[in-house]
């Protein structure tokens, strides 16, 4: 579990303790009854969801398939508003070199240091990198679709171990 998940979590268990009213904070309804604690106790976190996710998540735990809280509607990733549709690419380009290639290169090596987790530091990669529109954790390679094409972002591994970055505009 990332730190971010962590922290979501804490907050999450934090406020359900306090008895506050929210959404399921795995499927996103409003439909937690109150008192909280006579919905669900998730199996895979120490959080109350609703009955219609606890009785999915007992299904699917019957069935001995695997659920991630990388789809909880809790976890899901806050992207920031970006104006990089309406830019040509060539101005995106410039904006993304300067100004998110070190939480891209962060990112990168998180994901190749700790491929088990990628899914969730791919979150945290929308989440720190304004217009970001898709990201690949294998190869790892990140675009940003502007006015007039796509701007790629692609890290590799050199020899001595530190990251490589190509960046270039792709047309539409």
């Amino acid at each position: 579990m990332t730190a971010r998940t962590t922290r979501i979590l804490l907050d999450l268990k934090a406020r359900q303790d306090a008895d506050e009213h929210m959404v399921c904070p795995r499927c996103g309804a409003d439909n937690m009854k109150h008192p909280l604690h006579t919905n669900a106790l998730s199996r895979i976190a120490d959080i109350y969801i609703c009955d219609s996710c606890g009785s999915a998540e007992s299904m699917l735990e019957h069935m001995n398939q695997q659920t991630s809280l990388t789809s909880w509607d809790v976890l899901k990733a806050k992207v920031p508003p970006s104006d990089f549709k309406a830019r040509p690419a060539d101005e995106v380009l410039e904006l993304v070199t300067k100004t998110q290639l070190d939480a891209l290169t962060h990112i990168f090596r998180l994901c190749r240091d700790d491929p088990a987790q990628a899914e969730e530091y791919r979150l945290e990669a929308f989440e720190s990198c304004p217009g970001l529109t898709e990201l690949w954790p294998e190869p790892f390679a990140a675009k940003y679709q502007a006015a007039d094409g796509s701007v790629v972002v692609r890290f590799t591994t050199s020899a001595d171990g530190n990251p490589v970055v190509e960046a270039g505009i792709a047309e539409k």
